[in-house]
């Protein structure tokens, strides 16, 4: 799978027309079908970008990154202004995001192979979380089978993902598509909340 479904493609240049359709084509097939379910609309980047541009913004994490599409496409959009880091357990994925950065001039995203609820990142300032435990639930469009799944797995990935965002300094941001698993989220508010037309996307503060 590395490297061979990116030697066609050439490189992407700041104000080309960058859809969903478009992005997604540089993936390997089997990939580009979970595209609705697992990576993040080019929609949703935006309106992100939209958000962090009135935001005071030192660095932006996103908790299971999946092939980097959030990352890079922020980075395409801010122009590297922040820091962007991605975490991702799934080696496989992680490798693609690395493989595409280079494709999207991406260099300054960061990408590391690791499970964002063993080894959380502490001290960023914006945090961003498309459902990143909905792979330890049993249900459609999963990415492979490898990880284990039943509801008291997910309920405690949950718990744990709460008790480290708990743990964030006083006003970091979470930005959720999708949710984080929950409908509750202590030491949190609810700062914006949008229906998107193909989910919710909301914006907690730590207070």
């Amino acid at each position: 799978m590395r490297n061979q479904f990116l030697k066609w493609m050439g490189r992407m240049n700041v104000g080309d027309l960058v859809t969903d359709e478009v992005w997604d084509s540089f993936l390997p097939h089997t990939l580009q079908s979970l595209s609705p379910y697992q990576w993040t609309p080019i929609s949703v980047v935006e309106t992100t970008w939209d958000f962090l541009q009135n935001e005071t913004v030192t660095s932006v994490v996103d908790l299971g990154s999946g092939v980097g599409k959030f990352c890079i496409h922020l980075s395409y959009l801010s122009q590297d202004q922040f820091s962007i880091i991605g975490l991702e357990d799934r080696s496989e994925l992680f490798q693609i995001s690395e493989d595409l950065k280079p494709k999207w001039n991406a260099h300054g995203v960061i990408f590391r192979n690791t499970n964002f609820l063993e080894n959380f990142p502490r001290g960023a300032s914006h945090y961003y979380a498309f459902n990143p435990l909905y792979e330890t639930m049993k249900g459609n469009h999963s990415i492979d089978s490898k990880k284990d799944k039943s509801a008291m797995l997910f309920l405690r990935n949950v718990q744990q993902f709460k008790n480290q965002l708990y743990q964030c300094k006083m006003g970091t941001k979470l930005i959720t598509y999708h949710g984080f698993g929950g409908s509750v989220l202590p030491g949190f508010r609810v700062l914006v909340k949008k229906e998107l037309p193909l989910g919710e996307w909301m914006v907690w503060g730590r207070i």
